[in-house]
């Protein structure tokens, strides 16, 4: 079984190409970095270092890696795989299925009857069906036919922290992450990689995609925002101020009783998983920096993402969310200067006003409660 993974970065080594690998895919990543593609194609190997109580290392061997701009070798690379995996931002989705489309294209002439699975593993509701509609944009008939017949495009759900933590290394591509992973994988759309190594296939994937967005992403960011403004610098630190911790605690139990509401989800077992994400939090082996937990509020802050959208799920069933507007308050008060997206919103706040930015950022009516909330507690936040 072959299996190309795009973003050969520290999700693409630490999580995703680790698994395949202990599947016993014959791996290739592909990366716009020119130097960390030299780099696997001339170690062919890497180490996976898991910290925790207990630090364990583990070798990644026998994989290569081809350019993104190598558009003939990644033609032949596409051609002949079994599965597509993806872990490159969920901005850069669309312009990456304009690639994708092109080598399925040969594909469909070259290998018409071999059926794949492609899958986007990214922090973002419904990632793989972004990246589809890319991919199936303006298609003639006869790829679109092809596409329904022999390409399966499941969702899926990642959760592996993998910060920028300064370790030994043994070489320039290791790679450190916590000792913890969960992938889920929507089962009903998978043409043939049914049996991938740590892999929980699941019939319905929305409520664990929605439970890990709203309870690990959402409450990650919100840890980093508040942290910021109180000059933290890890994720474990922030974690510890008590303050925080309710505040985290509360988005919780907000998010948690809304993801009840809408799918039944146990409530016990919500709050288990609740805790477990706090402890994982306290991880300090991690070293985890709240400026890249926070980054790119503009995409953390819109209408689909993790913060809105529980948002959303508690007015639909008419719960209470002033927690979650208090983490959607504490990102547009996160003014990092050096996260140009962080930058984009302190620009539009400082020109149009926070009732303007709101609306804008989060596709939230000017007017509405939930904006008014987010003014309100904006306002408590910085003092302004």
């Amino acid at each position: 079984m072959k299996a190309v993974h795009f973003g050969a970065g520290n999700i693409g080594r630490g999580f995703i190409g680790y698994l395949l690998r202990k599947s016993g895919y014959d791996l290739t990543f592909v990366d716009i970095s020119e130097e960390l593609v030299k780099n696997i194609n001339s170690l062919g190997r890497y180490n996976v270092i898991s910290l925790g109580k207990v630090k364990t290392q583990e070798t990644v061997t026998d994989v290569k890696a081809i350019g993104l701009g190598d558009k003939e070798n990644l033609a032949k690379t596409v051609s002949c795989a079994d599965l597509v995996t993806l872990s490159i931002g969920a901005n850069h989705l669309e312009s990456t299925g304009k690639v994708i489309k092109e080598a399925l294209k040969k594909r469909q002439k070259s290998n018409p009857e071999q059926p794949l699975d492609i899958i986007a593993c990214e922090n973002a509701l419904f990632a793989t069906d972004i990246l589809r509609k890319s991919i199936e944009e303006n298609a003639d008939g006869d790829f679109l036919a092809y596409l329904k017949k022999m390409v399966g495009f499941p969702n899926c759900a990642v959760d592996r922290i993998v910060p920028n933590v300064s370790f030994k290394k043994e070489s320039p591509i290791d790679v450190a992450v916590e000792d913890f992973y969960e992938w889920d994988i929507e089962s009903g759309a998978v043409k043939k990689n049914n049996n991938i190594s740590g892999v929980n296939y699941v019939e319905n994937l929305a409520p664990f995609l929605k439970r890990k967005i709203f309870l690990l992403n959402g409450t990650h960011a919100l840890i980093a925002y508040l942290g910021y403004q109180k000059h933290y610098k890890y994720i474990h630190e922030a974690i510890q101020d008590s303050a925080i911790r309710k505040a985290v605690e509360k988005f919780h139990s907000e998010a948690c009783a809304a993801l009840h509401a809408e799918y039944n989800m146990d409530a016990s077992v919500l709050k288990k998983y609740s805790d477990k994400l706090i402890r994982r939090f306290q991880n300090q082996y991690l070293q985890d920096d709240l400026t890249r937990v926070g980054r790119d509020p503009v995409r953390k802050l819109s209408h689909n993402d993790r913060l809105v959208s529980p948002l959303l799920m508690c007015i639909d069933h008419g719960l209470k969310y002033d927690g979650i507007v208090t983490a959607i308050a504490a990102g547009f008060a996160y003014d990092y200067k050096n996260d140009p997206k962080a930058a984009e919103i302190q620009k539009e706040i400082h020109k149009n006003g926070i009732e303007a930015a709101v609306g804008k950022f989060t596709g939230l009516a000017n007017g509405s409660e939930p904006v008014k909330k987010a003014i309100a507690a904006y306002e408590e936040i910085t003092g302004k």
